[in-house]
């Protein structure tokens, strides 16, 4: 017991020290939900070769510091559910999040006593607790779409002391109406489009935070206030990186579109300009790229690739571009970082959202300047 509370009292400090704690009351919540109750024996860890099993039992203080570490999520699930004895998994799917994020969210939730909670993504249940310990007993709802984990959260809870708190398994897409209205919601999974049920379900004025992304970056954090008319708008709060919503994971047609035959036949060029993949490591230009390419996925495997629903690029570390397609997805690239540049390179902070029951429009500064 001694060690876990070391290991509780230092992550504390350490966080303290970086600013995430931003109200007193963070730092007690996180000092009364022990994190550890809350992470399963077996958790997995990402190798090369793919994610494997990692014990408890193997090395309990490398268990505990994997727990407590303030930067770093924890995998407690890959491919829905993979048998540790199937390993490797090849995708996480539910985790832990790493702390410093876990207390930025909340910092941007504005959350008081009182205040009733809807949170989709249970995971473990951990920030249900948190969440919990500030809002008050009978005040949060929890949602989690898969049984397994849903179990798992429930019974964490109940173990812990926070047996009050309503952990529902469902598609959190369609939030949990019989608690509404909610005057927060949080998602601890990150969308490419704001479920319309979560403005429908809280309150004129109540805050929704989720990480948001678009197929070409996978960083944002929406901080969106619901008003009286059903819409909801707001500023993006930050550059976090969470799990897709089950029902919103980005899907690559690369499998469908590339073959060998495709590769040989490819259009050929120099990239333009020569440093644009350096450029993308920017993560405010990222940003704002996605917003005008919307479907088009970026990543990198021994260079970068592009793709979109009926085309690829892919820029070797030559600056070499070999495309398929219609499209000239390089060339857009390109153009909407130059769009970007014009704008004075603004950062992600400066770009905002607002959502109606018809969709979603983005824009710079203020609602009235839409992005093309």
């Amino acid at each position: 017991m001694t060690a876990k509370l070391d290991a509780r009292a230092r992550a504390a400090d350490l966080l303290d020290g970086s600013g995430a704690f931003a109200e007193p009351w963070m730092r007690s919540a996180f000092l009364a939900v022990a994190r550890h109750r809350f992470v399963a024996d077996t958790v997995w860890i990402e190798e090369p070769a793919g994610y494997h099993p990692f014990t408890r039992s193997a090395d309990p203080a490398r268990w505990l510091s994997l727990v407590y570490d303030p930067r770093e999520a924890l995998v407690t699930q890959v491919d829905d559910g993979l048998d540790p004895s199937c390993a490797p998994g090849r995708m996480p799917t539910s985790s832990i999040s790493a702390l410093n994020a876990v207390f930025t969210m909340l910092a941007e939730s504005d959350l008081h006593p009182g205040h009733q909670v809807l949170e989709i993504g249970s995971g473990t249940g951990y920030n249900a607790a948190l969440l919990a310990e500030r809002a008050g007993p009978g005040r949060v709802t929890t949602v989690e779409i898969d049984p397994a984990v849903c179990e798992q959260a429930r019974a964490a809870l109940a173990a812990t002391g926070y047996e009050q708190v309503s952990v529902i398994c469902a598609d959190g897409e369609l939030g949990y109406s019989p608690h509404s209205p909610y005057d927060r919601v949080l998602s601890t999974a990150a969308v490419l489009a704001i479920p319309y049920p979560w403005i429908e379900q809280t309150r004129p004025g109540g805050l929704i935070v989720t990480p948001w992304r678009t197929a070409f970056c996978n960083h944002g954090l929406a901080r969106l206030t619901v008003h009286d008319d059903g819409t909801a708008s707001g500023h993006f709060a930050g550059a976090m990186t969470f799990m897709a919503l089950r029902g919103q994971r980005p899907r690559t047609a690369i499998s469908e579109l590339y073959s060998a035959e495709r590769w040989e036949h490819a259009r050929s060029s120099s990239l333009a300009p020569a440093d644009l993949v350096a450029r993308l490591d920017d993560p405010h230009a990222a940003f704002a790229i996605g917003l005008r390419l919307p479907g088009v996925s970026h990543w990198a495997q021994e260079g970068h690739w592009w793709c979109s629903n009926d085309s690829w690029a892919h820029a070797d570390d030559e600056g070499t571009v070999r495309q398929w397609g219609p499209r000239d997805l390089a060339t857009e690239t390109s153009t909407a970082l130059e769009a970007w540049r014009a704008d004075g390179c603004p950062t992600l902070f400066d770009y905002g959202l607002t959502v109606t029951k018809h969709g979603s429009t983005m824009w710079l500064g203020e609602p009235g300047h839409p992005i093309p």
